[in-house]
């Protein structure tokens, strides 16, 4: 793998593109966050320092817009092309395989099942000119100064530092999803505690007061177990924040107690 290429590319150069072009995404996404909201919070899908769909998105640009860097129409009618696709497949994947909406556009006019819109498409269409002709050439300068073998070690270095950054993030939003499931059993058993419990007293006048009691135990402990899930939990919590719009097809209702749960709770922080 030493001098593997990909379309003329090193392997190991392309790593180090990855991993700066997703840094400079996660603090694009973070002003913009700080920007709407007036603090910081930690937008990247990982916990690391990176966003890789902006690493992954600007290599996949460079490496096929090459060609078209002197034509501004082509590169930028590619590069809407291609972030658009790029940042729709992700999000349908995510959402497929996590039942969670990360980022949602339908309230944005132009815009495609949420995932992507016009507004945000045009954007990356002109950012991506910019990276084309002016960032990457400066980055790709400063890395072939660096000596190779000291670029192949701090390329494995990421890989290892992303793939256990992955799993980690992957293990959170498992527990979120969890803990999503359990709030919502709760629920529905506490609504069927309390049709039961209507039922019983139309039908069973006089033995009210031994259910109502029998009732009330369960509902406590219940009710107990309801309020110990969405108390704020630093690993979910960072999670909401960065993706306040989230959205679960799954478990819609307990995510919507959890995202309140967080909000309410940072705001009386202040």
């Amino acid at each position: 793998m030493r001098d593997l290429t990909i379309l003329g590319f090193l392997f190991y150069d392309i790593v180090l593109y990855i991993a700066i072009y997703g840094f400079l995404g996660w603090c694009l996404e973070v002003v913009y966050a700080a920007v709407n909201t007036g603090r910081f919070i930690n937008r990247g899908f990982l916990n690391g320092p990176v966003c890789p769909i902006y690493g992954f998105g600007a290599v996949i640009i460079i490496i096929c817009l090459a060609p078209f860097k002197n034509n501004l129409f082509l590169l930028f009618i590619g590069s809407v092309f291609i972030t658009s696709l790029l940042e729709y497949i992700t999000g349908l994947i995510l959402e497929k395989v996590f039942y969670n909406k990360w980022w949602d556009y339908s309230h944005m006019p132009f815009n495609i099942k949420g995932y992507i819109c016009l507004k945000f498409s045009l954007a990356w269409g002109i950012a991506c000119i910019f990276l084309v002709r002016i960032v990457h050439p400066v980055i790709s300068g400063i890395i072939n100064l660096i000596p190779y073998i000291l670029v192949q070690i701090c390329a494995v270095i990421i890989i290892i530092l992303f793939i256990i950054d992955l799993i980690a993030s992957i293990k959170t939003i498992l527990k979120l999803n969890i803990t999503l499931q359990k709030i919502q059993e709760i629920g529905i058993k506490i609504r069927e505690k309390s049709d039961e419990l209507g039922e019983d007293i139309l039908e069973e006048a006089l033995e009210f007061k031994k259910k109502y009691e029998n009732f009330s135990k369960e509902t406590i402990e219940l009710k107990r177990r309801y309020i110990n899930l969405i108390k704020k939990n630093r690993f979910y919590t960072r999670l909401i924040k960065a993706f306040p719009h989230v959205k679960s097809n799954k478990y819609f209702d307990s995510l919507e107690i959890l995202k309140k749960n967080v909000i309410y709770k940072g705001r009386n922080r202040k």
